[in-house]
């Protein structure tokens, strides 16, 4: 039997946002490569001709019967990650009125291309 000490740290939990982004990616791969393209391409036209989106305006370029996912964070994430946009602290409700549409918050992202 092996005993711990003290000194001995346990690993850390990831933090809720880690936890969310983990939950993201899963979702993600529910999409196959060619939708996974289809999102960054709406992300990437958005970052080049808006000042600043939601997810609502991603949602709007897609096609209506392109597969909901909680995903586009991962998306929206890695567009971040690639200096393409911004989080900014500021949110807006969500105007969708179909049965993804529930009134959340969401993120307002800032285009830096």
């Amino acid at each position: 039997m092996i005993q711990t000490s003290i000194f001995d740290m346990p690993e850390s939990e990831p933090t809720p946002f880690e936890r969310g982004m983990i939950e993201s990616g899963k979702a993600a791969r529910r999409w196959t490569d060619k939708q996974v393209a289809e999102i960054d391409s709406a992300i990437e036209y958005l970052a080049r001709t808006k000042s600043e989106f939601t997810a609502d305006d991603i949602w709007l370029i897609l096609p209506e019967n392109f597969p909901v996912t909680k995903g586009l964070a991962a998306r929206l994430n890695k567009a971040s990650n690639a200096g393409l946009i911004l989080a900014t602290d500021r949110t807006r409700k969500s105007t969708r009125t179909n049965q993804h549409g529930h009134g959340q918050r969401l993120t307002v992202w800032q285009c830096l291309a």
